[in-house]
């Protein structure tokens, strides 16, 4: 358990990687558009002004750098609340091989200078 919420830590099964880029997302029959956090073959993280409620399903829309645009369903593992602002993670629910393989080239790829 972490001392200081008291909400149980878990470890994540897989690597992220930054990613700033806009996310639709479909959640409830309303659609709408926010930022991304990070991303990994497992899910990803979405900030946004909306608190969504954990253990819902929803359905992500986004590219993948240097990959195909995706679109994913993901269930809200996590929420963080602060400064307004909501941090969401997202666990992918049947992600196709395709789309981990791009994703997982993202995050292991080396990041040069020029690209920062």
């Amino acid at each position: 358990m972490d001392q200081d919420s008291g909400k149980p830590q878990f470890r994540r099964k897989f690597p992220r990687r930054t990613l700033k880029k806009k996310v639709g997302v479909l959640f409830d029959g309303q659609y709408f558009i926010c930022d991304s956090g990070e991303v990994g073959e497992g899910g990803m993280s979405i900030l946004s002004e909306f608190a969504l409620t954990e253990g819902r399903e929803l359905v992500l829309s986004f590219q993948i750098p240097r990959g195909t645009f995706a679109i994913l369903r993901g269930t809200v593992r996590s929420l963080s609340v602060k400064n307004g602002m909501a941090t969401h993670g997202i666990a992918f629910e049947q992600i196709p091989l395709a789309f981990k393989r791009q994703i997982r080239a993202f995050v292991s790829a080396r990041t040069t200078l020029s690209q920062i």
